[in-house]
């Protein structure tokens, strides 16, 4: 990317520009923030583990966690701040750490290349690249990352500065955090920061051996860390893919890297993590837990992990081939470097240019896919072409890369033993990287042409990389944008704590049958597996304060059995079993088992089913379902009141319901039923919430209200009508056309 000024000097209107691009981007993201829900609701574990630290305490010895205290204390400490625990300030939360990796990634991007739109087209991609964020609202993997781009972009920058202190300080404060969420994200961040400090000793002697203590490192790493899975070739592949990236990028690195540190600065990393560790452990000991209970909580609960879940990932076909390839062009480079062969750093420029290309083309497949999945499959392989220093330069500026090069090599093994989110959690410093290195290299490739200034290819040289990337941002930006129009669709949730969160009509129909039914018929929720947004919306508790989405395999027989005996004492108590997902764990090997699941399964009958999840309650118990539609046939003669559809309604106080219609998503083409007073009759009784009538029947007149729970009948010729299909969306309208209520009829 060419020079430029920097922004204060260069004009009000950069920081304009880029002040509007971020705000566009926020927008967008918080559009897509509230447009989705997942069904294995990490969500709402999350939520209400966080809800009941905050309550109770006794983290790990009675709230459940497989994730450390870290999380737990940033929360407790915004609640006391007035921070609810609902679905959306969980989200607002997770919005502002994706906004400011985002922003993280775009600060090392304009040190680097000095250019704006390269800032604006890292902004853009890196907003593109974390679109998994809606995914895992509330989730600690947001804390992650922005810990990590706090880390790697303040630590570049102080780098380049000289200011080695302060990056050694907020290294082990970053570490301590992260350990504290994750102890194996925390341990890559560690052992990143101590390879630097190798790397770039002060001692001579250990400066020119760390190459080759760190290589036998590189080595061993990913061997203890994947030792329990190592028979599967996936977890093969990993391990060989990130020791030969390794070895490439330590001796990519080269022989003149500068002398920063020392052993005081590793006494400062230790100092900065120590204040972590003891602010932290203060707090979750002074709530209620015991060293033991942190001990188990941060590390050996964590090591149970890969043999509860694991997700693997389905490595690219010619990933081993690249990588081999790599290792083989950096060996060759590093020869002839040695040799003083000029032509190695032309040949690393070009290939560093092809490589940056390769990232470009990674985030424009967004958001037909990920780009994070192509960039893990390629991109440790090409990290040694952005640590190489084109022509043996060692200043401050390639100094700060090593660093970020070695946090986000560490980073990439966060996809293991669970290569989802994670993948991008670890790997999206190498958008700022590629933009970084690709500047580089134009530079320096146009500093060897020698060519007269201010001539018309000069000029075109010059501007053309930044005309490209202010391209690419608007590309990006764009598309970005069109992924958030899905907010437009569908209808608001409208549940406690998540009124805003805007779903498919049917999904949020299915979650107001299932939530409402939960606060109508029960007095304690469960779910299997883990649904615990459906404890928040309906108001009904937990039978313990032990809740994880896989408890069968994460939860102990201890634990599982004092929930069968808080179920036990709850002849109401009702469970959601999500059947989708449960297939979808029996497939990968992980199927639930165990004391709990067996007492569900004895005790439990189906009360009613619908789009996979079944409503269960304690056998010998019937209920009448709330917003959940039933067809009566009771004659035959047409035009003629021969048909019913039976509803039992809770309408929100004062609206009124002038139009009824019934339609099928799934066949978005078909004609749907609509009933109104030109067709049908209405018949309301009123009821209280479990069904048992309180008045007597009244036909009422359209439009017509339902002060209070009330079942509805309405009378119609099923001749003049489509035929309804089960699980149909029921949506009730006001005389102006407003939906007042969503359900859904019986499958």
């Amino acid at each position: 990317m060419p020079e430029s000024k920097p922004i204060a000097a260069a004009g009000w209107w950069r920081t304009l520009v880029f002040t509007a691009a971020l705000a566009a981007l926020s927008y967008a993201a918080a559009r897509l923030m509230f447009s989705a829900f997942m069904f294995y609701d990490d969500e709402g574990y999350v939520l209400v583990s966080l809800r009941n630290f905050a309550e109770y305490g006794g983290l790990y010895r009675d709230v459940y966690s497989q994730y450390g205290p870290f999380p737990f204390v940033v929360y407790y400490v915004l609640h006391g701040l007035g921070l609810p625990f609902t679905h959306i300030a969980g989200r607002l939360v997770t919005l502002a750490s994706w906004i400011g990796t985002a922003l993280a990634c775009a600060a090392v991007a304009r040190q680097a290349t000095r250019s704006l739109p390269a800032a604006l087209a890292v902004l853009a991609g890196t907003f593109a690249y974390l679109w998994i964020m809606v995914s895992e609202p509330s989730h600690p993997g947001s804390l992650i990352a922005v810990t990590v781009a706090v880390a790697g972009a303040l630590g570049y920058r102080w780098l380049t500065e000289g200011r080695v202190d302060r990056w050694a300080l907020l290294t082990g404060a970053a570490a301590a955090a992260l350990a504290l969420t994750k102890v194996n994200v925390g341990g890559f961040v560690i052992l990143a920061g101590s390879a630097f400090i190798l790397l770039h000793h002060r001692d001579d002697r250990l400066r020119r051996i760390a190459p080759w203590l760190l290589a036998v490192g590189a080595l061993l790493v990913p061997l203890a860390l994947m030792r329990p899975m190592l028979s599967l070739g996936w977890v093969q592949t990993f391990a060989g893919v990130f020791a030969v990236s390794a070895l490439a990028a330590l001796a990519a690195a080269g022989p003149n890297r500068q002398a920063v540190a020392g052993w005081p600065t590793l006494g400062r990393c230790i100092l900065g993590g120590l204040g972590v560790v003891a602010f932290v452990c203060a707090v979750v000991l002074l709530r209620g837990s015991g060293p033991a209970d942190i001990l188990e909580g941060v590390l050996l609960g964590p090591l149970r992990m890969p043999a509860a879940f694991n997700l693997s990932y389905t490595w690219p076909a010619a990933t081993p081939a690249f990588a081999a390839a790599a290792v083989l062009a950096c060996a060759w480079a590093v020869w002839r470097r040695r040799r003083g062969d000029a032509r190695a750093d032309v040949v690393v420029a070009w290939l560093r240019l092809a490589a940056a290309g390769g990232a470009v083309y990674a985030v424009l497949q967004f958001p037909d896919s990920s780009p994070d999945r192509v960039i893990f499959g390629f991109g440790a392989p090409c990290l040694w072409l952005f640590l190489w220093p084109l022509g043996g330069t060692a200043g401050p500026e390639r100094t700060a890369t090593n660093w970020l090069g070695l946090l986000w090599l560490g980073q990439s093994l966060h996809a293991f033993p669970v290569a989802g989110s994670q993948i991008a959690w670890g790997t999206f410093f190498a958008l700022p990287l590629a933009a970084a290195g690709a500047a580089d290299a134009i530079r320096w490739l146009a500093a060897r042409r020698n060519s007269p200034p201010d001539t018309a290819g000069d000029r075109v040289r010059r501007y053309l990389p930044a005309a490209a990337a202010a391209a690419l941002a608007l590309l990006v930006g764009s598309r970005f944008h069109d992924a958030a129009r899905r907010y437009d669709d569908g209808s608001d949730l409208g549940l406690p704590g998540a009124e805003f969160l805007r779903l498919p009509s049917e999904a949020s129909a299915l979650f107001r049958v299932l939530v409402y039914n939960a606060a109508a018929h029960a007095d304690v929720v469960f779910s299997e597996p883990g649904m615990f947004s459906l404890n928040f919306w309906s108001g009904r508790p937990t039978p313990t304060l032990a809740n994880v989405t896989h408890w069968f395999s994460l939860l102990n027989r201890e634990r599982q059995e004092a929930i069968v005996r808080a179920l036990e004492a709850k002849p109401d108590a009702c469970i959601v079993v999500q059947r989708e997902h449960i297939e979808y764990l029996t497939k990968r090997s992980f199927a639930p088992a165990g004391v709990l699941h067996d007492y569900i399964d004895r005790n439990f009958a189906i009360a009613f089913k619908l789009d996979n999840f079944e409503f269960r309650v304690r056998r010998g118990r019937t209920i009448d379902p709330l917003l959940l539609g039933e067809m009566l046939v009771y004659g035959e003669a047409a035009g003629k009141e021969n048909t019913a559809l039976k509803l039992r309604l809770a309408l929100p106080p004062g609206r009124t319901v002038a139009r009824i219609e019934i339609t099928d998503p799934r066949q978005p083409g078909a004609k749907g039923l609509a009933f109104h007073p030109g067709n049908a009759r209405v018949e309301v009784t009123p009821t209280d919430l479990r069904g048992v009538p309180s008045g007597a029947a009244k036909t009422a007149a359209w439009p017509f209200p339902s002060p209070g729970p009330a079942t509805v009948i309405v009378h119609f010729d099923r001749f003049a009508q489509p035929r309804p299909t089960a699980g149909a969306l029921i949506t009730l309208r006001d005389a102006a056309g407003n939906e007042v209520a969503l359900a859904r009829l019986k499958e």
